[in-house]
Order: structure tokens, then C-alpha cells, then sequence
């Protein structure tokens, strides 16, 4: 039902410092049309054992189907462009449709800052962009004060101890939505929302959705808001 197109584009970007792989791939699907119905009826929940604790929004469980294609041609590209250990099973860890709902006034602190999926290796999220707008992206980022991009499992209690430090030094951050670099973060790396776009990356890789226009960006409407559907998976 779901038909990957046949001259789908791949473009591999190398970010940062740390050089992590981030593959952008265009015109995905032959008819995106119809994931973007299935999205737009889906049954969306604001608790956090859906959306998560980073999601300024709401979340819906998604089609198996769809989420399988969009899986296995991430899984291919990745195999062809990371070196992954010898690890050759790909296991889903989660699949939602996702819709920006929450008024920045409204976000929680964690909410206001970019932040890291999980910190194991060879996990990856990606993210397809359904709706068309001009809405913000994905954007990527350098912790400043140790200098990190990706929060891995031996960083993470490092990260997280100067990361409370600048906030106990300088105040909490700002209630709205983070995009261009400040004092804590700086931006290495954007990529833009374009319908029909499927963007994969690390997990540990430090990243938010770029909002620099909450008006435009923010919508309760899932047939006309910043709709996608993200996706986290592993290889083990």
C-alpha cells in the first residue's frame, strides 16, 4: 500500500565536530498523501507515556505498515554509510505521529532546551515530515560547556552535572522554543521541514525541533499543523 519511490534522493551529511551521520532523504514515498490521511485521523493523546518527556505536543500510535517501510530503507542506509559492529538485527523501540501543540508559555523547562533520545550506540531515530508549511525543522547542537554533540552512556552524568551548573549560575532556561545558538548551546546543524522529507540520525545526538516562530508553528490541527511521524529503532 505504502511505495517507496523508486528515485527517492539520499544525501548524507556529516555534523559537528563529531562528524555524526545525519541522512536526509527527499520525495519518499510515491504517494505520501495517503500516510499524511492516515496521520491526520489518527487518535492523538497528550499523556507522557505517549508523547515523552521532551514533546512540547501530542502523539498517536501509527500504522505498522507505513512504519515498516519507513524502517527498512532506513535500516539499508544505514548499514551502507555507519559502521555498525557487526550488529545486523534492526529492532523497533517506538512509532508515533507527532503534532506541535503546546504554547511556549506552557513548556516545561526540559521542554525549552535540545536534548538526546537515548544515550545507547547504534540507536537512531527518523522523522518524516507530512504536512506541507512553512515550519521549522530539525536542528543539532553543541553542548558548549563540555564541548559535547552527542550524549553517549559514559557522557551522560558529565553532561547532566554541567548542564544543572549553568542553570544554577546563569537561571533556568527561557519558556519558549530553542532554535539559534545562546550562551549554553550552539547550533551546528539544521535541517528544514519539507513534506515528504524522511531525516535519521543518532539518538544520542543532541537536537530539537527549530522553532523560531511559534505562530506558525504551533496548530491543535493535524490536517494543517507541523505534523510528523518519528520513529526510534536500534541495532543490536
Amino acid at each position: 500500500m505504502f511505495e517507496i519511490n523508486p528515485d527517492v534522493s539520499v544525501k548524507i551529511e556529516k555534523v559537528g565536530q563529531e562528524q555524526s551521520i545525519v541522512l536526509v532523504m527527499d520525495n519518499f514515498f510515491l504517494d505520501y498523501e495517503l500516510a499524511r490521511q492516515e496521520a491526520i485521523q489518527a487518535n492523538y493523546s497528550s499523556d507522557k507515556q505517549v508523547t515523552g518527556a521532551f514533546y512540547p505536543g501530542v502523539r498517536a500510535p501509527l500504522r505498522k505498515d507505513y512504519g515498516i517501510k519507513i524502517l527498512q530503507f532506513a535500516a539499508r542506509a544505514i548499514y551502507q554509510n555507519v559502521d555498525l559492529a557487526n550488529k545486523t538485527q534492526v529492532q523497533p523501540i517506538n512509532a508515533n505521529y507527532s503534532l506541535i501543540t503546546k504554547q511556549p508559555q506552557d513548556m516545561e523547562l526540559l521542554q525549552c532546551i535540545p536534548h538526546f533520545d537515548t544515550s545507547e550506540d547504534l540507536h537512531f531515530a527518523a522523522l518524516h515530515y507530512m504536512n506541507s508549511g512553512d515550519f521549522g525543522g530539525t536542528a543539532f547542537y553543541q553542548h558548549l560547556p563540555t564541548g559535547f554533540e552527542n550524549i553517549t552512556t559514559e557522557r551522560e552524568s558529565a553532561y547532566l552535572a554541567s548542564m544543572q551548573k549553568v542553570f544554577d549560575d546563569k537561571g533556568p532556561p527561557l519558556r519558549q522554543y530553542f532554535s539559534d545558538s545562546d550562551h549554553h548551546y550552539q547550533l551546528i546543524h539544521r535541517v528544514d521541514y519539507k513534506p515528504n522529507r524522511v531525516v535519521v540520525y543518532p539518538t544520542t545526538l543532541l537536537h530539537t525541533a527549530y522553532i523560531n516562530d511559534a505562530k506558525k508553528n504551533v496548530n491543535n490541527d493535524p490536517s494543517v499543523g507541523r505534523l510528523s511521524s518519528n520513529f526510534l529503532f536500534k541495532f543490536v
